[in-house]
């Protein structure tokens, strides 16, 4: 997500779900919008995301990886 800094100010702490109160208060708003992404993307919620990922890594299969070593 891109977002704005003014987001901030509809999270209250810790246990505001980001999903409910400040997304469907910026939506209420017309302040939510989207784009259509053509590169690679790949959750990471699990362990099995992250190990898919290092894997790709390793295996220099890593398709958001743009830049060279040097």
């Amino acid at each position: 997500m891109v977002l704005e800094p003014e987001i901030f100010k509809y999270i209250k702490d810790d246990t505001t779900v980001f999903e409910k109160y400040p997304l469907e208060t910026v939506a209420k708003m017309g302040e939510l919008d989207a784009y259509m992404h053509r590169g690679f993307w790949q959750c990471m919620d699990t362990l099995r995301d992250k190990n898919y990922l290092e894997d790709l890594l390793e295996k220099n299969q890593a398709l958001w990886k743009v830049w060279d070593k040097e």
